[in-house]
């Protein structure tokens, strides 16, 4: 998703927006602090439609802040993963943002609208 974001695809920008847009409706993300957190929304909002895009799930094989970390990944991601989950935007197994994650109907409905 970030090299898509970087590359400057206005449909992938587009449908990231609108994606993000849903997330910070949804509490999902904080409206407070996009100057500073904006990129890394954006980049939650990208990941989903990256997964849609592939017709796959996002994976969280580990939910360890250690290994966010190591990455170069923030540690809010699974907290933000979590809420979507919560507010069903993410479908998971668990109660928590943990395996395979599926896209919930909202998310699929305004991706399907705009991919049509």
């Amino acid at each position: 998703a970030r090299e898509r974001l970087e590359k400057g695809s206005p449909e992938f920008s587009d449908s990231a927006d609108t994606i993000l847009a849903i997330l910070r409706s949804q509490e999902v993300v904080p409206y407070k602090r996009r100057s500073v957190n904006g990129e890394l929304h954006k980049m939650v909002a990208g990941a989903i439609v990256e997964a849609y895009d592939r017709d796959t799930t996002i994976d969280v094989a580990s939910r360890h802040q250690g290994t966010f970390s190591y990455y170069g990944y923030s540690t809010k991601i699974v907290e933000y993963l979590d809420k979507a989950v919560a507010k069903d935007l993410l479908l998971s197994q668990t109660s928590r943002a943990k395996g395979k994650l599926s896209l919930g109907p909202l998310l699929l409905d305004y991706l399907d609208y705009y991919s049509a």
